[in-house]
């Protein structure tokens, strides 16, 4: 009875373990448009870009543009908040040239720039993209330092408006490459020409790449509504195989309450037989474990003993029958239910009771339960 119990606790973990293992991993699902926020020190970068600037003041609009192209240095450093939305600040200049006749002047121009990533706010953030379009305004001061005061004259600095776009292309998790081209307004005194009217305009154009600092890229955020709605399937799912587990589990317990009433049936008799000893005339049940002619414990041995006392002393003759249940060949199991009823034979023979025959009855489907079956009766032949 005990290895019965033991052998149905460690039925119900192997099903508890198949069921886990049969479980789906998950795909956490995430939205397009939205990222989680990171820590203050992710996102940061620093840019540096060369290339030319153009200046054409309101003095030299009837001038050629190409004849105020001169070289320019950018100098960044700034952070994204969110993959759509960040800032820099920076430096440019190096030099300009605002009209004919006036030589190359020193330029520098510090400046706040808004950027605006309108490729991941129109398709949505994605880490491995290779080009991204960045649209910025800004704004700022420049000074000029003229080479020939003798020749420049009006006023030497300028707040300065700003727009532009930035062209990135991606060539490692932390790197990428630069293609700015970037508009300027400016005072029109600063181009040096006192008097002028209007304000001045610089053009530029550059390259150069970008290093990111600190956490480079952004985690999608969790779309929670469909997060539930997969989970709530998986939970209805689990909340139905520990439903079914629960009924196996009862109909376990009714199955181990009819083998206790059936032992204590088996016990009661066994005891009426014993206190009468010169009369025996109860049938004895002797349950094998499966596929074996073995005794299922030291017990059943010992009823067996005490049988073959009682009929000896009533002087009872006996017949041995055997049985199988209806699991295997039908061969297998006329020839083991004889197998069981000539192992319980010479346990009688042994204590002195006289067998008069042994049968083996093959396949019985007598009781539900196939522990039941698998027995050998001992009876009295009348």
């Amino acid at each position: 009875m005990k290895k019965f119990i033991i052998s149905l606790v460690f039925a119900g973990i192997a099903m508890f373990s198949f069921a886990q293992e049969t479980v789906t991993e998950v795909v956490v699902p995430t939205k397009k448009y939205c990222v989680e926020t990171n820590r203050f020190g992710a996102n940061w970068f620093i840019s540096v870009n060369g290339g030319v600037n153009a200046y054409y003041g309101v003095v030299t609009k009837d001038e050629s543009l190409f004849k105020h192209v001169t070289p320019n240095v950018n100098v960044h450093f700034g952070k994204w908040h969110t993959p759509g939305f960040g800032w820099r600040a920076g430096y440019t200049g190096l030099s300009m040239r605002s009209f004919e006749g006036i030589g190359t002047a020193s330029l520098t121009i510090f400046h706040f720039d808004a950027l605006f990533n309108l490729t991941n706010l129109c398709c949505g953030y994605r880490e491995d993209r290779v080009y991204n379009a960045i649209p910025y305004v800004g704004v700022g001061w420049g000074a000029r330092g003229p080479y020939d005061y003798e020749t420049w004259t009006g006023l030497s600095g300028s707040i300065t408006a700003k727009y532009g776009l930035l062209n990135t292309f991606r060539v490692a998790e932390r790197w990428a490459i630069n293609l700015e081209l970037a508009g300027y307004f400016f005072r029109s005194n600063f181009s040096g020409k006192v008097g002028a009217m209007g304000h001045d305009n610089m053009w530029t154009a550059s390259v150069g790449v970008t290093f990111r600092l600190g956490k480079p890229d952004w985690n999608q955020a969790v779309d929670v509504p469909a997060l539930q709605a997969v989970y709530g399937g998986i939970i209805a799912g689990l909340e139905n195989d520990l439903n079914n587990a629960n009924e196996q589990n009862q109909k376990a317990q009714c199955e181990i309450a009819n083998l206790k009433n059936q032992l204590n049936d088996v016990n009661k008799k066994y005891n009426e037989l014993a206190s009468q000893p010169r009369f025996v005339d109860v049938k004895q049940s002797t349950f094998f474990p499966f596929g074996t002619a073995k005794l299922d414990s030291k017990r059943e041995e010992l009823n067996i003993k005490a049988y073959a006392d009682a009929a000896k002393a009533a002087g009872a003759k006996l017949r041995v029958i055997g049985y199988a249940d209806t699991i295997g060949a039908e061969e297998f199991n006329q020839k083991l239910s004889l197998q069981r009823a000539e192992a319980v034979a010479e346990i009688l023979r042994a204590n002195g009771a006289e067998v008069e025959s042994v049968i083996g009855q093959g396949e019985s489907s007598e009781y539900s339960t196939k522990y039941l079956n698998r027995r050998v009766i001992i009876e009295v032949v009348k």
